[in-house]
């Protein structure tokens, strides 16, 4: 049988891959910050089109960034198109204030959270993003249960594959056009689903642990980073960002929105 899982992380030799895991965490966490220091919507499309600017350096697959967007899609609907045509209606000259002004913000600070984290994620592989969180003296029981998620996560979805290529093998399709049909084909696979992680999660924690690794003891990172100007830099940016955004928030500056 074929794995068809799909894998986040995508060896490659570009400027975001070649920066440290440390920077790269750091850098996440100022475009969190920057989703609650932003004054306002424009804010955040430009979040959005910084995160979409690191995917195209970090040669990140446009199919990852469209299917996981197309979820937000819904969202984006609810939010800015409803709004805007209630305002339209209603005559408000004043478009993009009020109601939309909100959902105009939310929803590009869900696509900006979007494009950052899935542009940086892609370039570090699950070693890389426990060590750079170890680097950053996160406790233990945090990287150790962060990695271990990952790992889960992927084997996990290796077994769905598994099982329903199997279950396709007794007459059960899940791809059907019945609705209907297609929830009862779905509560099915739930079943075996479920034991299969449970037994895959235990059996994982017991391979772990024989080879060392443990909630308390750090294990010896596989490659040695290091922080460098350029890795200074980038957070440096992220950080001046951040200060002009609640700058501009409690009106130090005149970039409010």
């Amino acid at each position: 049988m074929k794995l068809r899982v799909p894998v986040l992380y995508t060896e490659k030799d570009t400027f975001f891959h070649r920066r440290d895991p440390r920077a790269k965490w750091l850098l996440f966490a100022c475009a969190l910050a920057m989703l609650y220091a932003a004054p306002g919507w424009p804010w955040m499309v430009g979040l959005a089109l910084a995160g979409l600017g690191i995917a195209v350096v970090a040669k990140v697959s446009w199919r990852w960034l469209l299917v996981l967007w197309l979820f937000q899609l819904p969202n984006f609907f609810a939010l800015v198109i409803v709004p805007a045509s209630r305002e339209l209606l209603a005559g408000d000259i004043n478009l993009f204030e009020g109601s939309l002004a909100f959902g105009l913000q939310l929803g590009f600070a869900w696509s900006a959270a979007l494009f950052v984290s899935i542009s940086l994620f892609s370039t570090m592989d699950i070693d890389e993003m426990t060590d750079g969180l170890r680097g950053l003296k996160v406790p233990e029981v945090v990287c150790f249960t962060f990695g271990y998620a990952f790992l889960l996560l992927y084997t996990s979805l290796a077994d769905v594959f598994r099982i329903l290529d199997a279950m396709s093998v007794k007459g059960v399709f899940l791809r059907t056009k019945n609705p209907l049909r297609f929830v009862a084909n779905l509560a099915r696979l739930m079943v075996p689903v479920l034991f299969t992680v449970i037994r895959r999660a235990s059996t994982m924690m017991a391979v772990l642990e024989a080879r060392g690794f443990s909630f308390t003891e750090r294990p010896k990172r596989k490659v040695e980073h290091r922080f460098g100007l350029l890795d200074a830099g980038l957070v440096a940016c992220g950080v001046l960002a951040v200060g002009v955004a609640l700058s501009a928030r409690f009106g130090l500056t005149g970039f409010a929105a």
